[in-house]
């Protein structure tokens, strides 16, 4: 499988050539990780089918969400696109994994939930691997079950920037200096309220939906629209995949 070049022109090549040696980390502030968000969106801005996002990904963005997992330290989803999506490992392929380690990385990178009420779906496959790190930040009050994943507890702040301390949190206490958000609309909403996100990995799908899916943001406005810059556009059967940097 190759991709295209769109923007900047160029010849086509492998999903490993665009998605490999991103050096994220190296571009980390001072006080909290790099962060880059991935989804995927049909033609009339759809985030889900059926409340999904497998409908709506072909090969190449399938091939780009997992080499994207190859560059961070960490993975942070909501809830409930953990819910939903049923998360498991968030590296299950040894290439991958090479892949990781042969960039200076752990073999599987910290997988991250932020829940105040400790309403977090347990019963997921990701907390039954026992090879998966799961940092945890909910309330002090909040029991956690033992899992076969490592869980690692976290309190959240009573007040104040709660994803900007937890930001804070994985560089200082984890050493996080590269971090991936896959959702949701809600948690991408926040990120983006506390101006938190660096860059933008986004998939447009060849369809149209219709209807009152959800988009990639849900929550509220913005004090001011964020200007992107796109750095790249690569093309795979009618798929257009876009990377974006936050304009600052």
């Amino acid at each position: 499988m190759l991709f295209e070049r769109a923007v900047p022109a160029g010849p086509a090549a492998s999903p490993e050539s665009f998605y490999t040696g991103l050096g994220l980390a190296e571009l980390a502030p001072p006080d909290r990780p790099y962060l880059v968000c991935n989804f995927v969106v049909s033609a009339d801005g759809k985030a889900t089918a059926d409340g999904r996002t497998a409908q709506l990904g072909g090969p190449g963005d399938r091939a780009a969400f997992h080499l994207l997992r190859t560059q961070v330290d960490a993975v942070l989803a909501g809830t409930g696109t953990l819910r939903v999506e049923r998360y498991g490992a968030l590296v299950r392929e040894p290439r991958l994994a090479d892949i990781r380690i042969a960039e200076g990385r752990d073999a599987q990178p910290l997988a991250v939930v932020i829940s105040r009420s400790g309403d977090i779906p347990f019963d997921i496959p990701l907390f039954a691997d026992p090879g998966s790190r799961v940092a945890v930040y909910t309330s002090a009050g909040v029991a956690l079950p033992t899992t076969a994943a490592q869980l690692i507890r976290r309190e959240l702040p009573a007040g104040g920037s709660e994803l900007g301390s937890v930001l804070r949190s994985l560089r200082r206490d984890h050493g996080v200096r590269s971090l991936l958000c896959e959702g949701g609309p809600a948690l991408f909403n926040a990120l983006l309220a506390e101006d938190l996100v660096d860059e933008l990995f986004l998939t447009l799908a060849p369809a149209l939906l219709g209807g009152g899916e959800l988009t990639v943001t849900s929550g509220a406005d913005l004090a001011a629209p964020l200007t992107l810059r796109l750095v790249w556009a690569l093309e795979q059967d009618s798929h257009l995949l876009m990377r974006y940097a936050v304009a600052r």
